[in-house]
């Protein structure tokens, strides 16, 4: 850990100097004292002051928020309010665990694309109170069996958070698919957020993972089939405690989705060909129905043998609506045809509800030209952070999660080479797929920008804004009066808690001088396979030398493998950077107006195509800050 923190310090120092009086950035000033700024962003008359909150309220979709619950008629498309809903967009995982600027962010980021859908993930079971656990009670949702009230015991605060995560998608006109529950893949190792073989252990109180997936089937024992429904009823009458919407009448909700990846593995958890029994869908899917009756339900099914995807008797149900498959590897899409073929014999609608890890970024481009599904979302898209820069997560084979709007120069082995392209073409074929042209990316809203410190230096730092490309850094010596342009260009695609930018409050209209290290290379992404299916004995195509550490000690790379799965940590990055630049406590007291030791700093949000955005609170340093101010 030390070590990564002396790599990051250096990497900032060598990425951004503080240049002696040059004038090699061009140097523009604006006044707050007269109608400058609202000629500029037509937002205030001048700077916000210190402590105030800028952040952007009215980021809505392009096309603007919808009423409705979204229809599938029967002729392989979506419909809101009779109007097509077809959908291009990416699966948010962290949605329904990360704080409020977190799941604001995403939903801003989601709400530009066409029609504004993204899929979560799962709820959260926990399991550290087993032997071979993972995922801690402080962040699931459902925590064990109660022997007395025989029910589920559940944890409040982090209902809240989907209720919040809900809310705010309404706010903004975006659509979510909500798979429920998560697969048992067979082995603890890859059990990240809780499983249905959790519920078992806490339902049967088996300790060990392997004796509960092999001593209760999941799909056919009566016990746990009435307990996942009286999850889903829990789930379902829920009121949301921001809004009052009874979760199972909120029209936020495109589909409830049966569960993530459904497979009946064989008895011993080796062979995952066969998708969940067409009676267990069908009851679940009957459930679900019965307590949101204008609400779509989606099969979780995902046999691993396509030619088993669905029986007949499912995509025959009126129960159930949305059909999905996942593709990933440039091999993988080659069923994809027949697939929807089968879906759309019976009437039915099919979606790809995960894609993506092509070997050449001419994959996407193919995929999307050729792609006549209802909906298709690239996994996955990770967001701000709240400590700046953002939320990153590897996947293997230099396979990263995706940041809007994209950056095609990366400086951090962290971010994606392709990410560019992807979000890029993605969007554009959210807008293709509805027959429109798409439209310039949004400007973005006010970044927050606060102090922090590396221990020796003060400097500034901020929660980036939703599809911003690049940021203006402003200072000035009195806060009413003239701000000086300092930095032309920033960009903030780093890790999180690693945007650092050294400042001199003796000198705060000195332009800041910016040295850049080279962009990382294009790197390969070929070869990736699901080894999350490769327990011993399976017969997924695994590499020979598999091995699942038990514990997840580096969070971005969960196993040690060259093609490591999916979803090993939804939250990665933040554990590793959150404090290596601790914040800078404000002042105990407000700023005299006639206060000069020290400058006035503010950070200003630039679109994809250039255009000024929103502008952050200023925030004032002090000449004689003090290192120990810190939190």
């Amino acid at each position: 850990m030390q070590r990564l923190r002396a790599a990051y310090v250096s990497w900032a120092f060598s990425l951004l100097r503080l240049a002696g009086h040059t004038k090699a950035d061009v140097q523009t000033a604006f006044d707050t004292t007269a109608e400058s700024l609202s000629t500029i962003a037509g937002v205030r008359t001048r700077l916000p002051p210190l402590g105030s909150n800028s952040v952007s309220s009215n980021f809505i979709s392009t096309l603007g928020s919808k009423h409705g619950f979204v229809s599938a008629l029967g002729d392989g498309h979506l419909y809101l309010n009779g109007e097509l809903f077809d959908f291009r967009s990416f699966n948010c995982p962290t949605m329904f665990e990360v704080g409020e600027f977190e799941a604001r962010d995403q939903v801003e980021t989601i709400s530009a694309f066409g029609s504004p859908v993204t899929r979560t993930y799962t709820l959260h079971v926990a399991n550290t109170m087993f032997p071979d656990g993972q995922q801690p009670p402080s962040s699931s949702q459902i925590l064990g069996w109660n022997n007395y009230t025989n029910d589920w015991i559940y944890n409040e605060t982090n209902w809240r958070n989907i209720d919040r995560a809900l809310d705010l998608s309404r706010q903004h006109g975006v659509r979510l698919i909500i798979p429920i529950i998560n697969q048992d893949y067979g082995s603890s190792n890859t059990n990240w957020v809780g499983n249905f073989n959790d519920l078992i252990r806490h339902r049967y109180n088996i300790q060990n993972y392997t004796t509960a997936n092999q001593a209760v089937d999941w799909f056919t024992d009566r016990e746990m089939i009435k307990g996942y429904k009286q999850i889903i009823t829990y789930f379902l009458n829920r009121i949301n405690t921001y809004n009052g919407i009874r979760i199972g009448d909120d029209q936020t909700v495109l589909a409830f989705e049966t569960g993530n990846e459904m497979n009946w593995g064989n008895e011993n958890r080796t062979i995952f060909e066969r998708p969940a029994p067409a009676n267990w869908t069908i009851e679940i899917a009957q459930h679900i129905k019965s307590l949101a009756p204008k609400t779509l339900v989606m099969d979780g099914s995902y046999a691993r043998n396509t030619t088993l995807a669905w029986e007949d008797e499912v995509l025959d149900s009126p129960h159930v609506d949305l059909y999905s498959y996942h593709f990933y590897g440039t091999g993988d899409v080659r069923a994809y045809q027949s697939l929807q073929d089968q879906v759309r014999a019976h009437g039915k609608t099919f979606i790809v509800g995960e894609h993506g890890f092509y070997d050449k970024i001419e994959a996407y481009d193919s995929f999307y030209k050729n792609l006549t599904s209802a909906g298709a979302l690239v996994w996955s898209l990770r967001p701000h952070s709240e400590n700046g820069g953002f939320v990153t997560h590897g996947e293997g084979n230099n396979i990263f999660s995706y940041h809007a709007p994209g950056f095609r120069n990366q400086i951090s082995e962290k971010f994606d080479t392709q990410e560019a392209d992807v979000i890029s073409l993605t969007y554009d074929a959210s807008y293709k797929v509805l027959r429109l042209a798409p439209p310039p990316k949004p400007i973005p809203g006010a970044p927050e920008a606060f102090l922090v410190t590396n221990g020796t230096h003060a400097g500034l730092s901020w929660r980036g804004s939703a599809w911003a490309q690049q940021y203006q850094i402003y200072g000035a010596v009195v806060q009413d009066l003239r701000f000086n342009l300092i930095s032309q260009s920033l960009s903030d695609n780093v890790e999180a808690g690693q945007l650092f930018v050294p400042l001199d409050p003796s000198d705060p209209t000195r332009p800041i001088k910016i040295t850049l290290p080279e962009p990382i290379p294009e790197q390969s992404h070929a070869g990736w396979l699901d080894t999350k299916w490769c327990a011993p004995g399976s017969s997924a195509p695994c590499p020979i030398d598999i091995n699942f550490p038990k514990k997840d000690l580096d969070r971005q790379n969960s196993l040690s493998v060259p093609n490591q799965t999916r979803h090993s940590s939804l939250s990665d990055g933040l554990d590793i950077a959150r404090n290596v630049y601790a914040r800078l406590l404000p002042s105990s007291s407000p700023i005299p107006q006639n206060y000069f030791a020290g400058g006035w700093f503010s950070v200003r949000a630039i679109s994809a195509d250039g255009i000024p955005g929103g502008i952050s609170q200023s925030v004032f340093l002090k000449t004689d800050w003090n290192a120990n101010s810190v939190r």
